[in-house]
């Protein structure tokens, strides 16, 4: 409701405003808390304006949402776990000081990658054997021909993640960015070169993570391929991590699974929680635009969906997608349930394809691309979708 302090807390992001002020700059002693700085209902922009620096006043207003008119009570969240809960742990793993190991073994590691990516690197970065044996050691079954054509035996790791046409294209994309010139350097150089930039420190674990990302992303790319499914080299650039460049995509089909409408757009650089999140709420709406007032919601999202029921806390990152989508469902009747991936091709292949291609709509059946109209018409035949995972021995 308003009542954090102004000046003291972290209410904004950015830290408490009395310690990253300028120096010398006038501290309003007649504001105390957040509801100081608001005129009926939203904020006095004038006020922000005079007391505090203009990138601040600008970032409060175009960023932070005012408080709500329910007047419930401020939440504190435990901003380094998800769940907004505190924990010892988190706060042990934010102060704990660790020995020195390998150079290069440390530049490995990134918190906050997923383990499978940073296991994977370490594999590739040891790796002395050709790509065929050292792939099976890993536990990787290999395609009798791999994406880049090549015949079985001549693929090396260095073909693979970094000389092929798609592997030069990903990694100049970024380092051609970063001032770093691919010609005549390794695959090893190139991570290297990553690890060793001079950057500012918030974009240090950035770089230290590009080089695993790249190579998981080429990896995946080649093992569609195995399975017959192409992903374009822009796929694979702009699946660069989490969060990375994102999109949303939802469908709202009638009792017969015809189309009624379905959207496909780009949104901000985000998490897939809050892209899960804005997906929902952004289908919620135009539902209640179009006078929908019985609607059959269905994510593959378990985790919105227990939030969204209150099962589950709420990760304090979508805290205010969820008031919203609470606002929402009040007004119209909504049955919520989950679905696993398979159920959710459509929405997940617009997604994919704002990525791709930028944004998409459609009002019916014919106006979907073909692997749209595909998938629609395997879902009104409820066609299986059969899970296959290969036993590792």
């Amino acid at each position: 409701m308003g009542s954090s302090l102004f000046w003291f807390d972290n209410w904004t992001g950015l830290g408490a405003l009395y310690f990253n002020t300028p120096d010398g700059f006038y501290i309003a002693e007649s504001v105390n808390n957040v509801t100081d700085v608001m005129h009926t209902g939203a904020w006095d922009a004038n006020k922000l304006t005079n007391i505090l620096p203009g990138e601040y006043a600008k970032h409060i207003i175009d960023n932070i949402k005012p408080p709500g008119e329910q007047q419930l009570l401020d939440v504190p969240y435990w901003c380094l776990e998800n769940g907004g809960i505190f924990s010892v742990k988190s706060a042990w793993e934010y102060l704990r000081q660790r020995k020195d190991t390998g150079a290069a073994y440390i530049k490995m590691w990134v918190k906050g990658l997923p383990f499978k990516i940073s296991f994977f690197m370490w594999k590739v970065w040891k790796a002395k054997l050709p790509l065929d044996d050292h792939m099976k050691k890993m536990g990787y079954a290999m395609p009798s021909r791999c994406w880049c054509c090549v015949q079985p035996g001549e693929e090396t790791l260095q073909n693979l993640f970094f000389t092929s046409f798609a592997a030069k294209k990903v990694w100049s994309y970024f380092l051609m960015h970063a001032g770093i010139k691919t010609e005549g350097l390794s695959m090893h150089q190139a991570i290297v070169k990553c690890w060793t930039l001079t950057v500012i420190s918030r974009l240090q674990p950035i770089f230290q993570a590009l080089p695993a990302i790249i190579m998981w992303e080429l990896w995946k790319r080649r093992n569609s391929y195995k399975h017959g499914e192409k992903v374009t080299i822009r796929r694979v650039i702009y699946q660069r991590g989490n969060p990375g460049r994102s999109s949303i995509g939802y469908a709202l089909r009638d009792d017969e699974g015809n189309i009624k409408y379905a959207c496909g757009k780009g949104i901000h650089d985000t998490t897939n929680n809050e892209a899960e999140a804005l997906a929902i709420l952004e289908a919620l709406k135009y539902c209640e635009e179009k006078g929908y007032n019985r609607i059959i919601l269905q994510t593959d999202s378990l985790l919105l969906k227990n939030a969204i029921e209150g099962l589950w806390n709420v990760p304090w990152v979508i805290a205010e997608y969820l008031e919203d989508i609470a606002k929402v469902m009040s007004t119209i009747d909504v049955k919520l349930s989950h679905i696993l991936r398979e159920g959710n091709c459509l929405a997940d292949h617009l997604a994919n394809q704002a990525l791709d291609m930028g944004n998409v709509e459609a009002h019916s059946f014919q106006e979907l691309d073909t692997k749209g109209r595909r998938i629609v018409n395997n879902d009104k035949l409820q066609c299986s979708y059969l899970r296959v995972k290969v036993a590792r021995q």
